[in-house]
Parts: C-alpha cells; sequence; structure tokens
C-alpha cells in the first residue's frame, strides 16, 4: 500500500512538473482516438482542436477527451451517462486546446466556451454533432433564452447548420464567430420525450421570429440578442403562441446492404435529427418535414384541409435508383400523388426492395397521430 501511495505521489508530482513547465496537458492527459463502439459522431470543421466536456460548464467529471482540428472523432457517450439502454440527452460544450492547457488546474474558472450543442443517446443509436469552422474566433454576440426550454440556433434558414443550444433561461451565453459579418439565427425550442425517444422542435406563429445579429470582437463592446426577441413579452404569452412547424417522419430502411437518402423532388439531401444525411440498412432516422398545418372540422374532429404535398424520394445506388414516398390503400396499390404532410404529425415511411430496376422498390407512408404537446406545454 505504501508503494502504491508513493507511486500516485510521485505521478502527481511528475504531472505538475510537467504542467507547470508549458508541457501540453491536453496531449498528455486527453483522449483523441475514437472509441471502438462510438456512436456519438463529432465532426470538428475548425482550424482548432476541441476539448468536449458534458454539462452546462466545464468540469473534471465532465471530460470528454477531444476531436483535433478538421478530424472526426466517434464517442462513445454511454460510457458518460448512466441510462444509456433508456435514452435520453446531453448539453455537449467545447473549448479550444489552448484555453484548456490554461485553464487545467481550474476548470470552473473557464469563461470562454466554443461550442455548444445537444445530442441525444440510447444504446445502438448514432448522433452527429458538427463543431463549424465559422463559430470558432475571436469575435461573438451575446445570447438570452428567457424560454422555460432548450433552444437551438440554427445559421441563415430554419433548416441551417445548428450554431448554438442555449439550456432554459440561458443568461448571457457568448457565441463566437471567425468575422464580424452578420448573419440571421432561426430559434427552435427543443423538447425530449423521455418516454418516447423523441424529439420535438417547437417555434411560435408571431413572436418566435429570426434575429439577425452583428457579431464584434470579444475584446470590445458585446451586443446582447433574445429570444424571443421581443423581451417584455411573458412565458406564459410565448407557450400560448408555440406549435410544431414541421411534420416528423421516422424512416426504416429495409434495403439489405445498402444505404440510402432522402429528398425532397431533385432538393437537397435531407438531414435527419441526428445529423446524419444517409441512412444505414437497418436503421431508422426521424426527419423534420417542412409542412403546413391541418384544417380541422371542429364537429367530427376530422382533417378537412391544409397540410403540404411533399415529393419525398429514397435514393439508392448513386441516384440510379429513385424510389417515390407514397401512399397505399388498403388493396396494396400506390397511391400517385405525393402524400400530404401536417405539421405536428408523425409519420412513419418503410423502404424496401432489391434488384436494379426501380420496380422492384417501394416506399410506403402512413400517418399516425399529432404529437399532444398539451401535458409538456403546461409544465413550462
Amino acid at each position: 500500500m505504501k508503494k502504491l501511495q508513493l507511486f500516485a505521489l510521485l505521478l502527481s508530482s511528475a504531472a505538475f512538473t510537467l504542467f507547470s513547465c508549458g508541457q501540453d496537458a491536453a496531449e498528455i492527459t486527453l483522449q483523441w482516438d475514437s472509441d471502438s463502439n462510438g456512436a456519438l459522431e463529432v465532426v470538428n470543421t475548425s482550424g482548432k482542436d476541441i476539448v468536449l466536456f458534458i454539462g452546462d460548464r466545464p468540469t473534471d467529471s465532465g471530460l470528454m477527451g477531444g476531436v483535433r482540428a478538421q478530424s472526426t472523432r466517434f464517442v462513445d457517450i454511454c460510457k458518460y451517462v448512466p441510462d444509456c439502454g433508456v435514452g435520453g440527452w446531453v448539453i455537449i460544450k467545447g473549448i479550444t486546446r489552448d484555453i484548456y492547457n490554461e485553464n487545467v488546474d481550474n476548470l470552473t474558472g473557464v469563461t470562454k466556451i466554443d461550442f455548444s450543442a445537444m445530442a441525444t443517446y440510447k444504446s445502438g443509436q448514432r448522433y452527429r454533432i458538427v463543431i463549424d469552422y465559422n463559430t470558432i474566433g475571436d469575435n461573438a454576440v451575446r445570447l438570452v433564452n428567457r424560454g422555460r426550454v432548450g433552444m437551438e440556433l440554427r445559421k441563415d434558414s430554419p433548416q441551417g447548420e445548428k450554431v448554438a443550444f442555449l439550456p432554459a433561461l440561458q443568461q448571457n451565453q457568448l457565441m463566437y464567430t471567425q468575422t464580424t459579418a452578420g448573419m440571421t439565427l432561426f430559434p427552435f425550442y427543443v423538447l425530449y420525450n423521455s418516454s418516447t425517444q423523441t424529439v420535438t422542435t417547437l417555434s411560435a406563429s408571431t413572436m418566435f421570429e429570426s434575429v439577425q445579429v452583428s457579431p464584434r470582437p470579444a475584446s470590445g463592446q458585446i451586443m446582447t440578442y433574445y429570444f424571443p426577441n421581443d423581451a417584455t413579452d411573458a412565458w406564459a404569452k410565448i407557450v400560448g403562441t408555440l406549435k410544431s412547424p414541421v411534420a416528423y417522419v421516422k424512416v426504416t430502411n429495409n434495403v439489405i446492404g445498402q444505404s440510402g437518402y432522402f429528398t425532397v423532388g431533385q432538393g437537397n439531401r435531407l438531414l435527419s435529427q441526428s445529423g446524419y444525411d444517409d441512412i444505414a440498412p437497418g436503421e431508422q432516422l426521424t426527419y423534420e418535414i417542412e409542412a403546413d398545418d391541418a384544417v380541422i372540422d371542429t364537429t367530427t374532429n376530422a382533417i378537412i384541409g391544409g397540410g403540404m404535398p411533399k415529393a419525398l424520394i429514397g435514393v439508392f445506388y448513386g441516384g440510379l435508383i429513385r424510389v417515390p414516398v407514397l401512399f397505399y390503400d388498403s388493396e396494396g396499390n400506390a397511391l400517385t400523388d405525393p402524400p400530404v404532410l401536417y405539421n405536428g404529425y408523425d409519420y412513419s415511411v418503410s423502404i424496401s426492395g432489391s434488384g436494379t430496376s426501380e420496380a422492384g422498390y417501394k416506399a410506403v407512408i402512413t400517418r399516425g397521430n399529432k404529437r399532444d404537446l398539451s401535458g409538456q406545454l403546461s409544465t413550462l
């Protein structure tokens, strides 16, 4: 026992000597290689090595290692959460390697957080987060989330890249940028239902609008922006305007041995909630598809109008196989019109087939129920 205590003392002394002499603590103490069964994919497009943490603030207990500049690392998220079999969500934040080395003895004192994101997890499910090169820099804006739910900020469009995550009621969070060029931020509240492991994004019909922000050098005066942008509105009023701006389409790829991707018409690849633009064989991914609200008959509660037709296409073999997503009647015949999608509703798509002819494939869509958020919203 005394020998072990002496060894630990010597190791601690050696580490202190190395760090005090200007050695790279991040390189010596942190894991930079991928985990063999890592389901969380962290893509770093910036020119800086980034050190990752779980939680709202950097702590020793929340350390997840690092991801090098211009590289990708796969992290076994189950090592850092107690309920991976059940599933859940976490906040992941990142700081540069230099900031870590400067504060290695007092991580709780770090004030410059360069990256923030939300990630969901469950055993066997993939999730991807991206550290964007444009959001690592020495210019900044100050952001305030006045809502009682976490919020994602998306850049330049509702389908744009996710550049920040603000926890509920977050005050004075700095978002850093590489340049002082203005950008438009589209905010979305994010609700996670632990019983169904579903992510629901919400926006407000009138008040919850995009905000144009102007980054300025962090060494000078930093501008503050509020979400929602009218700082006088009460939270009760905000909740009353929240609605789901998309339809939720869960796709199962039953095509053996082939990954695919989905588009709307001839558009770009759709990005799933998990951050992937492809779907592997046997995998299930949920896509948020911009649609329109249903018109409901108040007497029968039946849908009588509204919605938006969407020509969803499953693409395989580099575009040689294109499979339209269609409703089928009770006799198994495809309905030729593109499916009409309604905001807030769940849909399931099963795509299957084989061979070199498009006739050998089909993608069947079914509509489920509208997500009932009344219980969740009433507690906010």
